[in-house]
C-alpha cells in the first residue's frame, strides 16, 4: 500500500502520527469515518453537515499552513513547500495546486483535479474522480442517485477555497458519480 506522498513528508516532520488508537494529523486529533456513516449525517441534516464540512475544510487548509510557518526552521521538505504554499496559495502555479490537491486527498474523499481556477472572479471548477461518497451511495442503494450525493465534499471545496480566496465562497455539485457521471464535478464561486 503506497502512502500518500504529503502524509509521508507529514510523518519525516512528526506532524502524522496513528499510534495506540489515536491519529493525529498537524497537532489535532483526527478519526476515521466509515463512508455509509458519512452518508447517514448526510441524511439527517443536509445543510448542517455542509457548513461543518466548510468550516472544517477552511479550518484545517489554514491550520495546514499555520504550522508550516510556525515550523518553518525545521528540516524538511514538506515544511518549506506547505510555507511557499502559505504565500502563493490561490496562484496558478502547479506546484502550489498539486500540493493543495494532496491536502485535499488525504481527507479520502477521492482524487481532486482542479480544472479551472479564477482568482480575480474568485472561482474555481473541481473534478473528484471515484468519489467515496459517491461510490459508497451507489453501493448503499444499488441504483443511480437522481440528484448529486456529495455534499460534505461539497463543503470541503468550500472552505478550502474560502481560505484560497480570502473571502467566503460556496460550492455545488453539479455532476455526480452516483448519478452515473464518470467523475463529481463541483463549481466553487
Amino acid at each position: 500500500m503506497a502512502l500518500s506522498g504529503i502524509l509521508k513528508k507529514l510523518l519525516f516532520v512528526r506532524q502524522f502520527d496513528i499510534d495506540e488508537g489515536k491519529i493525529n494529523l498537524l497537532g489535532n486529533r483526527e478519526i476515521m469515518l466509515h463512508a455509509s456513516a458519512i452518508l447517514e449525517l448526510q441524511e439527517m441534516d443536509e445543510s448542517k453537515l455542509y457548513d461543518l464540512a466548510k468550516k472544517s475544510g477552511f479550518k484545517n487548509l489554514a491550520g495546514a499552513v499555520e504550522h508550516a510557518q510556525v515550523y518553518s526552521r525545521m528540516k524538511g521538505v514538506f515544511v518549506d513547500e506547505i510555507a511557499a504554499l502559505g504565500k502563493k496559495i490561490g496562484e496558478t502555479d502547479q506546484g502550489t495546486i498539486k500540493t493543495l490537491q494532496e491536502i485535499f486527498n488525504v481527507y479520502g474523499l477521492g482524487e481532486m483535479v482542479i480544472q479551472e481556477i479564477d482568482n480575480k472572479a474568485n472561482q474555481a471548477l473541481v473534478a473528484i474522480k471515484d468519489s467515496t461518497i459517491a461510490g459508497e451511495w451507489v453501493r448503499k442503494n444499488k441504483r443511480k442517485s437522481k440528484s448529486a450525493v456529495c455534499t460534505i465534499t461539497a463543503g470541503v471545496l468550500a472552505g478550502v477555497f474560502s481560505y484560497i480566496f480570502g473571502k467566503e465562497v460556496d460550492c455545488a455539485e453539479i455532476k455526480c458519480k452516483a448519478q452515473g457521471n464518470s467523475f463529481c464535478l463541483f463549481k466553487i464561486g
